[in-house]
């Protein structure tokens, strides 16, 4: 299993080549101009504070677990992550995957694993079986995860 988790591509475009490698995608929002290869490539996305189209939140069961997959804008996740833990703790998920504020960030609360994969192309994260890989500026920091 591989899965690719981004946010914040803006006006970068996606390689359709580079997404079809992995079992599955999710966009955290502000896709901008990458909307169609994501599309194309059956991937989970929301939309985020520069997006039109999209829904804002959607939590989906995939491989086991369940996901929550938000921008993170309507959590104020700039200010602090107290809303975007208490929503995810409503919907019982155990993993969260958010966006917005450009940042890589990790953290588990409550046994609920954080993802925010950074803003792409200068960051994204990948999940294995057995790890969560998160690239930043062409280096790889590696966390032991099991999903």
């Amino acid at each position: 299993m591989k899965i690719l988790v981004l946010s914040d591509s803006h006006q970068q475009s996606l390689n359709s080549d580079f997404v079809k490698q992995y079992d599955a995608v999710f966009h955290c929002g502000d896709y901008g101009i990458s909307r169609g290869i994501l599309e194309q490539n059956k991937a989970y996305y929301v939309a985020g504070n520069c997006d039109v189209l999209g829904a804002k939140e959607l939590v989906i069961r995939w491989k086991g677990r369940t996901v929550l997959l938000t921008h993170g804008h309507l959590e104020s996740v700039k200010y602090g992550f107290d809303r975007l833990v208490y929503k995810a703790l409503d919907y019982e998920v155990s993993v969260v995957f958010f966006g917005h504020t450009h940042r890589q960030t990790v953290f588990e609360e409550d046994g609920i694993l954080f993802v925010n994969p950074g803003a792409y192309p200068d960051s994204y994260a990948e999940i294995t079986d057995e790890a969560l890989y998160l690239h930043q500026q062409g280096k790889i920091r590696k966390m032991l995860f099991k999903w």
